[in-house]
């Protein structure tokens, strides 16, 4: 059976279609998917992999995934049955990839997909969704007058993230690189309150936003990656080079107000004594957002299961919309995947 496994080691990456997968025997609550549509992130699954695994050669790649379900373990519940439409995200811990043919998933990490939404919308949504749920209302604690600041808006993530934060009532800001990502903010529905440019060349995020806010700060920042060195030999050793357009430290915390949320996808960011007394002295607070960690414990399965119906739903309801889509077959996907001017603003869905 075909799927997509990747090689993470050292600097270099490396996407292979492989034959080798094969379909492990249903548990009893498992289900065995045929898979329609997954979509793929490579800078995350590269992330995760360093994080999780022991070897990080010939690894599963693809995690968000929709498809038929073809046959059910002996106990599950009687609301999955064969031929219904699922949707669901492959927990970390399991070696099997979602971009495959088929795939084997437990009933209590998947949700049925309503007809109206498609294999491939419903792909690129949970996993974008499950994130922004988690920041916004988990991690954030977002309410109505609220004020979020959300990094590269344009991408997958931060569009769904801007989404959620307008639905719990917030005022939302958010920063943009290039000119296109510039103009698919701009067709938002509600606007963005602000928008704000991160290049190279400029960093007036802490500016903008203090002038937009009359010098308060906002109430929660979403972000997308974050420098942490300013000298140039730091820079150079922590290889931190490529990452010119990223906001420092300093800056986000210099955009929060009182009692503000960083919510940061930094796995290692390190604080100085400096920036913590800033953060004391703002009240504020500092979380991690790594939405894998629902489906490696079941300590929260029940909201986590909520999650994903939830999204769904508003997805069905045109409550939330999914980013731009750029769909390709399984055997041309490594060329796609590691291509190095892919537009930040779409989705990669892999269709087997």
């Amino acid at each position: 059976m075909k799927s997509i496994r990747g090689n993470f080691s050292g600097d270099s990456l490396s996407v292979s279609v492989s034959d080798e997968q094969t379909i492990p025997e249903l548990g009893p609550h498992d289900v065995l998917i045929k898979v329609k549509a997954c979509a793929v992130d490579l800078n995350k699954e590269k992330v995760y992999h360093q994080l999780l695994s022991s070897s990080i050669k010939d690894c599963p790649i693809g995690r968000e995934l929709s498809g038929e379900i073809i046959k059910v373990g002996p106990l599950v519940d009687d609301c999955y049955k064969e031929g219904m439409s699922v949707v669901g995200i492959v927990p970390l811990d399991c070696n099997l990839s979602g971009c495959s043919e088929m795939c084997v998933m437990n009933q209590f990490d998947i949700t049925e997909k309503p007809s109206t939404v498609s294999h491939e919308v419903a792909a690129a949504a949970i996993g974008a969704g499950l994130s922004a749920y988690t920041a916004i209302h988990y991690l954030g604690h977002v309410t109505a007058g609220d004020t979020v600041l959300v990094l590269d808006g344009a991408t997958p993530q931060g569009y769904f993230t801007i989404q959620a934060a307008q639905l719990w009532g917030a005022k939302v800001l958010s920063t943009y690189k290039t000119l296109a990502e510039r103009q698919f903010l701009e067709l938002l529905k509600p606007p963005v309150a602000q928008l704000i440019e991160l290049t190279q060349r400029s960093n007036t995020m802490s500016s903008s936003v203090t002038e937009e806010t009359g010098g308060m700060g906002v109430d929660c920042v979403v972000d997308n990656g974050v420098r942490l060195f300013t000298s140039e030999e730091d820079i150079d050793l922590m290889e931190e080079r490529h990452l010119r357009s990223v906001p420092h430290k300093v800056d986000i915390i210099a955009c929060l107000g009182f009692s503000g949320k960083w919510i940061t996808s930094h796995p290692h960011l390190q604080l100085d004594p400096p920036d913590s007394e800033q953060l004391f002295l703002r009240g504020a607070s500092v979380s991690f957002l790594f939405p894998p960690a629902w489906t490696l414990t079941r300590a929260q399965h029940g909201r986590y299961h909520h999650i994903l119906k939830d999204i769904m739903e508003r997805l069905a309801a045109g409550q939330l919309k999914c980013s731009h889509l750029t769909t390709v077959p399984l055997i041309k996907a490594t060329e796609t995947l590691l291509q190095k001017d892919l537009d930040s603003t779409k989705c990669i869905v892999v269709i087997p």
